[in-house]
């Protein structure tokens, strides 16, 4: 996997859960803007952790 596509994925899932959870907390306005950009950053972060795992890994695999 490329860095660039786990970050993609990552910011599409972390923006999914995070207007989500937003929208089940009944959050409106600056509350719900916060929670999808802070889903989305945390979702880009993992992404890009998991991309860099996965390439370090299949390196050492034979």
């Amino acid at each position: 996997m490329d860095k660039d596509i786990g970050t993609a994925l990552g910011l599409l899932g972390g923006t999914t859960l995070g207007s989500g959870i937003g929208f089940l907390m009944g959050w409106h306005s600056y509350d719900l803007i916060w929670s999808v950009i802070l889903g989305g950053l945390l979702g880009m972060l993992s992404g890009l952790v998991t991309a860099i795992r996965w390439r370090a890994g299949s390196k050492t695999s034979p």
